[in-house]
């Protein structure tokens, strides 16, 4: 038997009519893509931060290598 919640009450799939089915079968979705995003969301903010910190030590070091004359 499957369920959904729905603000802490759960409803039984197989009870309902079939455009509740389908609504349900759209917010499980939604849910999985919004938490999808928001995984890659923490990947991307991680790999930015991974590449300012990369640049931030590049131009220190940058900074202390004496200058070639040009």
């Amino acid at each position: 038997m499957s369920t959904f919640k729905l603000e802490d009450k759960e409803y039984k799939i197989e009870d309902m009519t079939n455009r509740a089915k389908g609504l349900t079968a759209h917010a499980r979705d939604l849910e999985t893509k919004i938490l999808r995003q928001q995984m890659d969301l923490e990947q991307n903010i991680t790999a930015r931060n991974a590449y300012i910190a990369e640049l931030k030590a590049e131009l220190e070091k940058t900074k202390e290598e004496p200058q070639a004359a040009e």
